[in-house]
């Protein structure tokens, strides 16, 4: 497949589209130019190449995401300087090659696979109830806020110690980071850098109380109480890079994946209502642990159809290290290529009426990693691909078993694109007590220019 080739001078409007909305002008840019393309900067030369790649292809993301050595992973963001913690705070797992990856691979492997994660289940599942009994009955509430206070109770109370007291100011300075990261700089990007220095200070210290209190299921211990791939303690870089890392994946993108969940289930009554038929017929009215809703096919066929129309990294962005082909193309060392995980998400020939939500068209489909992007693919496969799916069938079920879920009238709802995509706006909802009818409301807001809303009767 050769690439299309855009113009130097198109492609500054390419970039300054790319700057204000970036998911829409990487659609529109597929759309206009195809599934792979390469865009030359203005001050690109023969003799020195500058370009950019743009991928939607399932086949060459697989190309790349199989060869790890031959593209790097890089973060989507303005950077800072070299020697700065914001530098540090950045080298998380996706950074991290060869040797080392696999060694920490290994290294936190045990308390995120399957056994590990099954034996979470019960103290998930009260962790979940006991959040949900908090929320308001019969008033508007904010959805993105309860959601991300959850997802960062079972993130702390589970992988982290249960050490709340310690965990919790990391994490909403790790939120302000992956907020303020993107490729333009904005005002809370500077906020943030400002703000680096104490968030290492903060994860060292709390990585110092952890040394010689070892503990299996806590992700900090394990890191701080063994040593790296050639025997060496851990660095500074790799202690507050890593937990930033880890506890952002664990909690920002299961925050955003289940509020999303719940906004299209209200635009969706009847698969609403099949769903919490079936979990009710699971659970019985009892807890929602994984041994009476791991195998639900409805639940599990909501959850992943959510994250294909908003996969938590929409945007991906990969550095050729070596000269390579990609497709039919020429790769010099040094170049870009972004991928485009949403559209890769929406490939037509594998999901028919694309930007709609059917959650039935799972009881067909069997895609591969490489055609279902919300997990990434290959060696860096993200490895909590377990925790966090049993997280969020966890956390929707307990909400449904327990509550009548309807969006508030006056919710408008957009989307914001940084390293993760997360509603914002004014997203409310009301939770009412269970036999007491939902009202259906039409969603409002930006954020239906993503996904195909029917009219609701």
């Amino acid at each position: 497949m050769l690439a299309y080739k855009v113009g130097k001078w198109r492609t500054l409007g390419l970039m300054a589209r790319f700057a204000a909305e970036p998911l829409t002008a990487a659609r529109n840019a597929h759309r206009a130019f195809g599934l792979f393309i390469r865009a030359d900067y203005p001050h690109s030369t023969a003799a020195k190449p500058r370009r950019v790649f743009m991928i939607a292809d399932a086949e060459l993301y697989k190309t790349m995401l199989s060869d790890t050595e031959t593209w790097r992973n890089v973060q989507i963001s303005a950077t800072s300087k070299r020697s700065g913690a914001s530098q540090r705070l950045s080298y998380g797992m996706t950074r991290l090659r060869g040797e080392r990856h696999e060694h920490y691979r290994k290294l936190f492997a045990p308390p995120l696979k399957r056994p590990a994660v099954m034996a979470m289940s019960p103290e998930m599942a009260r962790i979940a109830a006991e959040q949900v009994a908090s929320w308001p009955l019969g008033a508007a509430f904010p959805l993105t806020e309860a959601a991300k206070t959850m997802a960062k109770h079972l993130a702390i109370g589970l992988l982290f110690g249960d050490d709340h007291r310690r965990a919790m100011p990391i994490a909403e300075m790790i939120a302000r980071a992956m907020q303020a990261s993107w490729i333009v700089p904005t005002p809370a990007f500077f906020r943030w850098l400002r703000e680096a220095e104490g968030q290492e200070r903060a994860i060292l210290s709390w990585a110092e109380e952890k040394r010689g209190n070892k503990d299996a299921q806590d992700i900090l211990s394990i890191l701080v109480n063994n040593t790296d791939e050639v025997g060496k303690p851990p660095s500074v870089e790799l202690i507050g890079g890593i937990v930033s890392f880890v506890f952002g994946a664990a909690y920002d993108t299961c925050q955003n994946a289940l509020a999303w969940t719940v906004i299209l289930l209200t635009q969706h009554p009847d698969a609403m209502a099949g769903l919490v038929a079936e979990i009710d017929a699971a659970t019985g009215g009892r807890p929602a642990t994984m041994n009476r809703i791991g195998t639900l096919p409805l639940l599990d066929a909501t959850i992943r159809e959510a994250m294909r129309l908003f996969p938590p990294v929409p945007l991906q962005m990969r550095r050729a290290t070596r000269t390579t082909i990609l497709g039919a193309e020429p790769i010099t060392r040094g170049d870009l290529v972004l991928i485009s995980a949403m559209t890769i998400n929406r490939d037509p020939s594998l999901y028919p009426d694309p930007d709609s939500f059917r959650p039935d068209r799972w009881a067909t489909i069997r895609p591969s990693p490489f055609q279902y992007t919300v997990f990434g693919a290959g060696g860096h496969m993200c490895p909590g691909v377990t925790f966090g799916l049993q997280m969020m069938k966890i956390a929707l079920a307990t909400i449904l078993s327990k509550r009548s879920v309807e969006l508030s009238p006056a919710a408008r709802i957009a989307y914001r694109t940084r390293v993760t995509l997360a509603p914002i706006g004014n997203v409310e909802v009301i939770m009412r007590p269970r036999g007491e009818a939902a009202r259906s409301g039409r969603a409002t807001g930006r954020f239906r220019e993503l996904v195909v809303i029917p009219a609701l009767t």
